[in-house]
């Protein structure tokens, strides 16, 4: 499921530029929150939300503007006040409705405001169609994608694999494989369909990546700095697995923020001859255009990149 959530702000409220490991962690604080329907659910697939063991998630760089920044303290200062932000999990969607409830409880505390420490509620909420997912997609990266070698006979000094690296292929489906299978409780995923073990799996670059060093705050993975590319590209794999790495997140560490993506335009425009699927409003409606996107995404009548 993918929800784009508007956060109400105080205006002025300054926040730093690597904010991955308080949303992280919000997100972490909202989902250990979940009622018992939503922990057994989690239970029967080997996950527990109060442990935080559940990592099928990630989510979209903020869309926030206008905004001043400065470089030398590594900080926004929004200029406006709310800012969108889009959550995905590779969640069962009859609990959509329970996730809204639960991020409209617990505010993200985020950045300053006048000294004092600043808070974003959510206000309104919007559940995202969910994509015709087919064998090949094209997508473009919406935050950095982090993918470590696999070879365990060549220790690297650097284990993060640039996109053009002749193994990176290798190593980004099997981290796509290990996830997938730990989230089918390490089932054999040929047996349950899920994977054609015939089917060659394909990934092609498109363009130049471009890296990314993002430093994190104390995390529950205990990382303080993760490197990861942006890039468009295409791949090729199962659908189930395709819908599982849309959802959840492409490469490693999704939980803080990385591998979240978006469909790249020429998909998009064959989805939208498609009729229906609209996604649902609520809390009221969604006032305020001019929103700049830094990767909050998927809206159907108009997409904007002001990159």
């Amino acid at each position: 499921m993918r929800i784009q959530f508007t956060l109400s702000c105080q205006k002025g409220t300054i926040i730093p530029i690597n904010y991955q490991s308080e949303i992280s962690n919000w997100v972490f604080s909202v989902l250990a929150k979940a009622g018992p329907e939503m922990s057994t659910w989690a239970q029967k697939r080997g996950y527990d939300f109060a442990s935080r063991t559940f990592k099928l998630f990630t989510f979209s760089p903020l869309a926030i503007y206008p905004y001043e920044m400065d470089q030398v303290r590594q900080e926004f200062k929004l200029q406006g006040n709310q800012v969108k932000l889009t959550f995905s999990a590779f969640i069962d969607p009859s609990f959509e409705q329970s996730i809204i409830h639960l991020f409209r409880q617990l505010p993200l505390s985020l950045g300053t405001n006048e000294g004092q420490p600043a808070k974003f509620e959510v206000k309104h909420w919007q559940v995202m169609p969910r994509p015709n997912f087919k064998e090949v997609m094209q997508f473009k990266a919406g935050s950095p994608i982090s993918v470590t070698s696999v070879d365990e006979e060549k220790p690297m000094a650097n284990p993060y694999l640039m996109p053009d690296h002749p193994d990176y292929d290798i190593s980004f489906f099997t981290h796509a494989v290990r996830r997938f299978k730990a989230a089918n409780l390490y089932k054999s995923l040929a047996t349950l369909k899920l994977l054609d073990p015939s089917y060659a799996m394909n990934f092609r670059l498109f363009g130049q990546s471009k890296s990314r060093l993002i430093h994190l705050k104390p995390n529950s993975d205990g990382i303080q700095q993760l490197r990861g590319f942006v890039y468009d590209f295409e791949v090729a794999m199962s659908e189930p697995l395709m819908e599982f790495c849309y959802f959840s997140g492409f490469g490693e560490y999704p939980q803080l923020g990385f591998g979240f993506v978006e469909i790249k335009e020429k998909d998009m425009q064959k989805e939208r001859s498609h009729p229906g699927g609209g996604g649902h409003h609520g809390g009221g409606n969604h006032g305020g255009g001019g929103h700049h996107h830094h990767g909050g995404g998927g809206h159907q009548g108009h997409h904007r990149n002001q990159h």
